[in-house]
């Protein structure tokens, strides 16, 4: 299955994003490029066949999702929007998130970085209190095995197989971004 990862923050006019959207099962949006750069890896390091990943940043929800990004959330099974902080900036385009993950019956978590149990967030989630709580306290970690614990619970919120997220990591050979980890 194929791994999409876009990016917004381009200069104006060279937005290497332009490219179709890809389908995904799993979609994961956060304002962290270190953060997306683990779940690549752990996607990565998986070593077998997985649901299909596509990792976007943050900024591609302002105002309204962007049309690649609209179109990898109508193909998905779960999304998981991981904020910087509150609700505030970034409401317009999670609320388009929210109806579209309604209207589809996706699995939708949207956690933040500041506060873990923000009852605005909860409400645009469709997933179990306990689930959230779970995701966001394992955002919340750095380490390559907390990414992996991510996409295996948003794997299972979905209803997709997890085996594959159960597996002892394959050494994997990090891939540079501009000749650098982020």
């Amino acid at each position: 299955m194929p791994l999409s990862i876009v990016s917004s923050d381009e200069r104006a006019g060279s937005d290497p994003a332009s490219a179709l959207a890809r389908p995904a099962d799993l979609v994961m949006i956060s304002c962290s490029d270190a953060e997306l750069a683990r779940y690549a890896l752990a996607w990565h390091g998986a070593g077998c066949d997985l649901p299909a990943l596509y990792l976007a940043k943050v900024q591609r929800l302002l105002p309204h999702p962007e049309a690649d990004l609209r179109a990898a959330i109508a193909t998905a099974r779960a999304v998981l929007i991981h904020l910087p902080h509150g609700l505030d900036d970034w409401r317009r385009g999670i609320e388009g998130v929210a109806a579209s993950a309604r209207d589809r019956r996706i699995a939708l978590a949207v956690v933040a970085a500041a506060d873990p149990a923000d009852p605005a967030l909860d409400a645009l989630s469709n997933l179990p209190r306990t689930t959230l709580r779970r995701l966001a306290a394992l955002c919340h970690r750095s380490d390559a095995r907390s990414a992996r614990a991510v996409l295996t619970q948003l794997s299972l919120a979905a209803g997709l197989p997890i085996a594959p997220w159960l597996d002892a990591p394959t050494d994997a050979v990090p891939e540079l971004v501009r000749g650098e980890a982020r």
